[in-house]
């Protein structure tokens, strides 16, 4: 993708009114591609930066029970007065032996950053409402240069628009696509997690959000839902008046569906074990915004073209992007000859197949570079 056309969707994303972690989420998994990085991570801490909010734009995997525990340890009012000092007087840190001069011999770096090739860091403060500020965090590996002028200048100018989708809040009233990712966990009769297949760990951190870093520390209520599903299976099987093994959770990042049945037979010996399913299903705004990116359109197309597969009326689409009909129906005419349809109900169907391939192979490949 060209820079241009990755910064327009950054700051797209940003606008486009999607929940704070999916907008948020979204904008550190594409940053790598106008300011060239990895693993980066957005935080949010109180009047004295330490941090009570944390997005990374990568998958935690198996870390993520513990790097919040490690991340809250390391902010140490000594270490934020620091930062607060060098804030006053300098636009980010380059170098995060400003905040510990030892930085490189701390548990955050061999347990954290070294693991996932955070050597070299941007981090870039950013005000927000109430005393609170955020803290964009962008990472380079050992081998690759440090983070330059132009880097910086570059993070900076997005910065107002990370604001904006941080304002946006976590409204979970969205419209839906189609299912687009599924997962299963293994439990015992009594709830207790056997085995949990990748895709569903990565489905379970998806659907926790939002997390408060200190909220880490208490009760999973997620998986003390699921333990309910297995529970509400077997008083089925004893014949009890209990719910059915499903639940539906909708969350900031999308809709996820939970199903509970037997693996190995029914009952409640011990060595029976309970499939739980996970199916996901995320907003239909992230979906298409998703495909329209890559798309041979103009900006004001893709405009557009995401109400018109929205199904908003030509009236609306002019009302909401304050244009004359016929400047609508004529971007509809190109949007139409671009995609080489030739009726609106085949632009759903088209975005959606082109969301769907672009989500397999979505950044890894184009980050791999950077690395």
């Amino acid at each position: 993708m060209k820079q241009s056309h990755a910064l327009a969707y950054l700051r797209q994303i940003c606008c486009s009114g999607l929940s704070r972690e999916l907008a948020i989420g979204e904008f550190l998994k594409t940053l790598p591609l106008v300011v060239p990085s990895n693993s980066n991570t957005f935080s949010v801490g109180d009047s004295q930066l330490r941090p009570v909010y944390h997005i990374a734009g990568f998958e935690l995997a198996d870390m993520a029970a513990t790097a919040p525990e490690i991340i809250a340890a390391y902010h140490t009012p000594e270490r934020q007065r620091r930062a607060n000092v060098w804030f006053a007087s300098h636009p980010c840190i380059g170098d995060p032996r400003v905040m510990e001069q030892g930085f490189y011999a701390t548990d955050l770096y061999h347990l954290i950053y070294r693991r996932f090739d955070m050597h070299h860091v941007l981090w870039l403060p950013l005000p927000l409402d109430g005393g609170a500020a955020g803290v964009l965090g962008l990472y380079r590996p050992q081998h690759q240069k440090p983070f330059d002028g132009r880097d910086q200048t570059r993070a900076l100018s997005l910065l107002p628009y990370l604001a904006h989708a941080f304002r946006a809040g976590n409204d979970s009233n969205f419209q839906l696509g189609p299912p687009c990712s599924s997962g299963m966990l293994v439990m015992d009769t009594q709830g207790k997690t056997v085995f949990q297949s990748p895709e569903a760990t990565r489905l379970l951190e998806l659907a926790r959000y939002p997390r408060l870093l200190r909220d880490m520390r208490g009760q999973d209520r997620l998986l003390a839902k699921l333990a309910e599903l297995c529970r509400n299976l077997l008083g089925i099987y004893r014949g009890e008046d209990a719910p059915p093994p499903s639940f539906s959770h909708q969350a900031a990042t999308g809709q996820y569906l939970f199903k509970a049945y037997w693996l190995n037979g029914c009952g409640d010996q011990p060595e029976r074990l309970i499939g739980v399913t996970v199916e996901y299903r995320q907003p239909l705004t992230l979906k298409l915004l998703r495909a329209l990116r890559d798309q041979p359109l103009s900006p004001a197309q893709r405009e557009v073209a995401l109400l018109l597969a929205q199904g908003e009326p030509f009236e609306k689409i002019g009302q909401r992007l304050h244009i004359k009909m016929t400047t609508v129906r004529d971007h509809i005419g190109k949007i139409y000859n671009k995609l080489n349809i030739h009726q609106r109900e085949e632009l759903l169907p088209k975005l959606l197949a082109a969301s769907a391939s672009a989500s397999e192979q979505l950044y890894p490949a184009e980050t791999e570079r950077f690395r």
